[in-house]
């Protein structure tokens, strides 16, 4: 499955942070049956396309969104010069994260090392999210503490 990926020295292009973190695969939808095998209406499950995995249950409305658009949404955002810091999936890709490293800034004579981290989980748990945060995102712990703290954020249902 997919594992971690944490920066090179070389920025990598968000194609580059997809591959190298594992993250170059969709999603698709598929119908919901019950044991006899019928439709379950309002529902569907969104499935890995590598493998098959099952992702998640959503109701008829969720919309996915592909971690390319993900990333391709923060090339958007960041403009052109953009250093892809970390990137991976947690609980078997059924969310995923990206951080981007901003230029550095002073704070107080200190040297700040500003990130934008985006997250998106593919199990319908939450929203697509992107947040300001001083700290580096490598595992779920630093993950939570980045959401949990940052003092500017945006989402979207």
């Amino acid at each position: 499955m997919a594992r971690p990926w944490y920066g090179s020295p070389r920025s990598p292009t968000s194609a580059d942070a997809l591959r190298f973190a594992g993250l170059d695969w969709t999603v698709r939808q598929e119908p919901v049956y019950n044991s006899r095998g019928g439709v379950i209406k309002g529902y569907k499950s969104n499935v890995r396309d590598t493998d098959g995995n099952v992702l998640g249950i959503v109701g008829d409305r969720y919309k996915v969104v592909q971690n390319t658009d993900a990333f391709n949404f923060t090339d958007d955002l960041i403009g052109g010069d953009v250093r892809y810091e970390t990137a991976g999936s947690l609980r078997e890709g059924r969310q995923i994260w990206l951080l981007a490293k901003m230029p550095e800034r002073k704070i107080a004579g200190d040297d700040v090392e500003p990130y934008l981290c985006f997250t998106n989980a593919h199990d319908g748990s939450g929203a697509v999210r992107a947040c300001m945060t001083p700290i580096r995102v490598v595992c779920n712990n630093t993950l939570n503490a980045a959401l949990s703290s940052a003092k500017r954020s945006w989402s979207t249902p």
